[in-house]
């Protein structure tokens, strides 16, 4: 059981795998990390001599630490010894054959360029790189073989044993708890992600009121690609998705919007959309001690056109740093 606030949230198990991927994948960057892309392409991993499997799902992680995924989503009520050994045996027969690997890479190129929005993601990344060889590089070297199973046990852990990788084989524990006699209507996952996470330190917190949002640069992405995140709980603090209004800052007044939104979101959607980027670069650029674990704060000016962005430095209250658009030079004696 899982008691949140005093309320009871009991253990739900999926009917299905196909009912356990489409949780996954909803929650592909919340697994993941935001720098990946998850593929939920049907590719046969053949080995030389015919035999293979399909994986439920590829993961393609940039940033810092380049590297690819093979997912498979299982339960924990099939014969994991029989199953997981036969079927991940097969993954590790397949990519070890070139001509695979060169089907990887295509089926993998087809999926993110035909969608807009994944190609200028893995694009700002990975800069002027060709999408193609940054893939070919990636697939040469061995993927991490990923397990997602809404429950872990000791059996799992012995039929992984038998299998020969190089690489650690990883299990992810994905559990859900469904509120009690409510249902799957009100629900919270229990997971380990796999990527670090920023733990914010303990501090003053900021008086959030409905005119008044801080939010922590939580990833040196928000650094490297000139973002700021809106959390969910907030979202509609700001206009809808793509709908331009006003930050009035140090250096002057910027025009943005919130973006990122998977294909065909409307614009004005005022749920979708996770951080602001658009015109953020000079100022990213005329704050060069901004770091991860720095806090800016918007305070509202005119509802839904128009707040005020401050830089809070050393995760402390009340200490604001900002940069003259035009500092001072000093001259000589």
């Amino acid at each position: 059981m899982l008691l949140i606030d005093g309320v009871k949230y009991e253990l739900w198990t999926p009917s299905t795998e196909d009912e356990l991927e489409q949780i996954v994948k909803e929650h592909a960057q919340d697994v993941f990390g935001e720098q990946s892309i998850y593929l939920d392409m049907r590719q046969k991993l053949k080995s030389g001599v015919g035999t293979g499997s399909i994986p439920d799902g590829f993961v393609i992680v940039f940033g810092d630490s380049p590297h690819w995924r093979i997912v498979e989503v299982e339960l924990s009520s099939h014969p994991l010894h029989d199953h997981i050994v036969a079927q991940v045996g097969r993954f590790i027969s397949g990519i070890e054959n070139p001509r695979t690997q060169n089907n990887i890479v295509n089926a993998i190129y087809d999926e993110i360029t035909k969608d807009n929005f994944l190609k200028l993601r893995l694009q700002k990344s990975i800069g002027i790189v060709d999408i193609h060889r940054f893939l070919a590089d990636l697939v040469s070297k061995l993927p991490i073989l990923t397990i997602i199973i809404e429950k872990a046990s000791l059996e799992l852990s012995e039929a992984l044993k038998i299998l020969r990788y190089p690489q650690e084989i990883k299990v992810v524990e994905f559990q859900t708890f469904i509120r009690e006699r409510v249902g799957l209507e009100v629900h919270a996952h229990l997971f380990e992600p796999l990527y670090p996470v920023f733990i914010r330190p303990p501090e003053e917190p900021v008086d959030e009121g409905e005119d008044t949002l801080e939010v922590v640069l939580e990833s040196p992405s928000n650094i490297n690609f000139h973002t700021i995140d809106v959390p969910k709980a907030r979202r509609r603090f700001f206009p809808g998705y793509k709908i331009p209004f006003e930050l009035e800052t140090d250096i002057g007044i910027i025009q943005t919007w919130v973006s990122s939104a998977p294909g065909g979101t409307q614009r004005g959607d005022p749920d979708k959309g996770v951080y602001i980027q658009a015109k953020l670069a000079e100022w990213y650029r005329r704050h060069p001690m901004v770091k991860v674990g720095d806090k800016v704060v918007f305070k509202v000016i005119e509802q839904m056109k128009k707040y005020r962005l401050e830089l809070l430095k050393g995760a402390k209250r009340g200490y604001l740093t900002t940069y003259p658009l035009n500092p001072p030079t000093r001259k000589g004696r």
